[in-house]
C-alpha cells in the first residue's frame, strides 16, 4: 500500500514551470500591462476589471509572481513596472524567463524556437506532468516568449574592465568605451542590465561580446 501511495505521489507531483491552460488570457493581460496603471495589488477582481473573468485566468497572478513580476502577496516589483516601459519591457521579460527556465536555455540557445517534439522533451525532464499539463507549459513559455527579447543582457552589479571597454557600474548603470587612435574619440554609453544567478564567467563572456561587437563595428568603419 505504501508503495502505490509514493508511486501516486510522484506522478502527481506539480510541475516546476509555471502554466495556465488560459493562453490567450495571459497574452491579453501582458499586452494591457503598459496600457493600464501599476495596480496595488494584482489580484481575481483586478483581473475581471480587465476582462479576464474564467476562473483560469487567475494562473496569470502565479506566473507572475514565479517571473517575479508580484510579490508572494501580489504586490507589483521594480520588474512588473519595467516590463510596463517599452524600452525595458522585453529585456526584463528575457531575464526572467532564462531565470524561470534555467534548464532549457542551457540545453538550448534558443529553445523558443525548438521544435515541438523537442520541447516536450525538455519539459518533460525538467518540469513533468501529464502530456496535456506539458502542452499547457509549453504554450505559456511561448506566449511569454512573444514578450521577451533575449538579444539584451539583463540584471547585475559586476564592474568589469576589458581592453580599452571600461565599465562603471553595471546594472541600472552605464558602461562607457572609448575607441580610437588618432583620431576623433568615441564615447559609447550602453544601458545594460545583466542576468542573476550567473557565474563570473558568464558575465566576463558577455561583456566580452560587447567589447567584440563595438571593435568589429569601428574596425569595419576603416574598411579592416
Amino acid at each position: 500500500m505504501a508503495k502505490k501511495q509514493l508511486k501516486k505521489s510522484a506522478t502527481t507531483a506539480e510541475p516546476k514551470f509555471p502554466y495556465t491552460p488560459a493562453a490567450n488570457s495571459l497574452r491579453k493581460f501582458l499586452k494591457d500591462m503598459p496600457n493600464k496603471p501599476k495596480p496595488p495589488k494584482v489580484t481575481a477582481e483586478l483581473l475581471k476589471s480587465w476582462g479576464l473573468t474564467s476562473s483560469n485566468d487567475r494562473n496569470v497572478i502565479g506566473i507572475l509572481k514565479k517571473l517575479d513580476f508580484l510579490d508572494p502577496s501580489g504586490v507589483p516589483t521594480q520588474n512588473y513596472e519595467a516590463f510596463m516601459h517599452k524600452g525595458t519591457g522585453p529585456a526584463t521579460m528575457g531575464a526572467q524567463l532564462k531565470r524561470v527556465y534555467s534548464p532549457l536555455f542551457q540545453a538550448s540557445h534558443r529553445p523558443h524556437e525548438d521544435r515541438q517534439e523537442d520541447l516536450k522533451r525538455l519539459f518533460n525532464i525538467h518540469s513533468g506532468g501529464s502530456e496535456g499539463t506539458i502542452n499547457f507549459q509549453i504554450q505559456t513559455f511561448k506566449t511569454l516568449c512573444e514578450f521577451a527579447s533575449f538579444d539584451q543582457p539583463g540584471l547585475g552589479t559586476q564592474p568589469i574592465t576589458n581592453g580599452q571597454a571600461t565599465a562603471a557600474t553595471v546594472g541600472h548603470a552605464t558602461i562607457s568605451a572609448s575607441v580610437g587612435t588618432g583620431v576623433p574619440t568615441i564615447h559609447i554609453d550602453l544601458h545594460i542590465h545583466l542576468p542573476e544567478n550567473k557565474t563570473t564567467r558568464d558575465y566576463e563572456a558577455i561583456i566580452q561580446d560587447i567589447a567584440r561587437y563595438i571593435y568589429k563595428q569601428e574596425m569595419g568603419g576603416n574598411g579592416q
